[in-house]
């Protein structure tokens, strides 16, 4: 990653001045930078749940966590993997208290389609191939190629080591490519 697009540099180092200016009490900082950051978030949680409502329920327990814990942020540039973090626990408290009423599969595959792309035939076969796998190797799919999340973002977000990241980024991605090429093996591991 080491040929980031400019315009990201400028993200990264606003949201760094922004969280870090937060972490001392600016709320108008805070509030910038939550503002930046709400439509990702809500898409994750979204993901996550698989609830417009759920998710607009959850963004606001992360925000108020957020505001109330944004001077425990060690590292301002971490910003966006401690927001999702949040994010993450946050939907993860949904799930477990609705668990009878969740069916994961069924829930990602009803996404709101919010480009020409998403209607296309790959695209569907693409996110049928993601509801297909097991929700940590769509949770790091998602958060990588989706949500844009680097390695050591996401080492920090999912709370493991970056070479862990990458081996599992790694069998996720083998895992969708085996899932895309021959659809019927999922249908059958559905089935074990």
């Amino acid at each position: 990653m080491a040929t980031e697009r400019p315009h990201k540099n400028i993200s990264k180092a606003l949201d760094s001045f922004q969280a870090a200016r937060a972490r001392s009490g600016d709320r108008r900082a805070f509030e910038l930078l939550y503002k930046r950051w709400h439509g990702p978030l809500l898409r994750f949680a979204f993901r996550q749940t698989g609830h417009r409502e759920a998710a607009k329920d959850v963004m606001q327990d992360a925000a108020l966590a957020m505001a109330k814990n944004i001077h425990r942020l060690n590292d301002p540039d971490m910003f966006s993997s401690w927001a999702y973090t949040i994010v993450r626990r946050r939907c993860a408290d949904y799930i477990k208290a609705n668990i009878k009423d969740r069916n994961l599969k069924s829930n990602f595959a009803a996404e709101p389609k919010s480009d020409a792309a998403a209607h296309s035939a790959e695209a569907i076969s693409i996110r049928q191939g993601l509801s297909k796998l097991p929700e940590t190797e769509r949770l790091l799919l998602t958060l990588f190629y989706v949500e844009g999340l680097t390695g050591a973002e996401l080492a920090a977000a999912l709370d493991m080591p970056l070479g862990t990241i990458k081996s599992r980024l790694f069998a996720a991605r083998q895992h969708l490519k085996t899932l895309y090429e021959n659809p019927s093996k999922g249908d059958e591991n559905e089935r074990l």
